[in-house]
């Protein structure tokens, strides 16, 4: 059975949040490379598209990142089994994620695949990250 730290969790989940900010910013980067212009409608109308601004996938994926640590150092405490209800909870917000993009009036279906890639993107370092990061150390005997 795995058993995790809440000590180790203190510094893994931030870890994992920085680290699925960073891929995020290069997956952006390197779409915008390729001619992306990730153009949206920000003040609600379909005929007013702006290009996404560039804090937007940091806070998109930082708010999720800091709530998921927060989860399972809840899970870790309280729990039996808190891995199959930490991979059960980012599982269901996976698939709530992807009504997002796709619920954008206006935007390019590329636009909206592309953001959906960015979700599973950062749900994936993310719960992966929190995952390997804060699980205990065992001495091998």
């Amino acid at each position: 059975m795995l058993s995790y730290s809440l000590r180790r969790l203190l510094w893994g989940g931030p870890a994992a949040t920085i680290t699925a900010v960073l891929v995020n910013l290069l997956y952006y980067a390197l779409t915008k490379a390729f001619g992306e212009h990730y153009l949206m409608p920000l003040d609600g109308s379909t005929s007013n598209l702006t290009p996404m601004p560039f804090l937007m996938p940091v806070f998109a994926t930082l708010v999720p990142g800091l709530l998921a640590t927060i989860l399972f150092g809840l899970l870790i405490r309280f729990s039996r089994s808190p891995t199959i209800v930490f991979l059960s909870v980012c599982a269901a917000a996976l698939v709530l994620s992807f009504g997002g993009p796709y619920y954008l009036p206006a935007a390019s279906l590329q636009t909206k695949i592309l953001l959906s890639g960015m979700n599973l993107i950062g749900t994936a370092t993310i719960t992966g990250g929190i995952l390997l990061l804060s699980l205990k150390r065992t001495k091998i005997s």
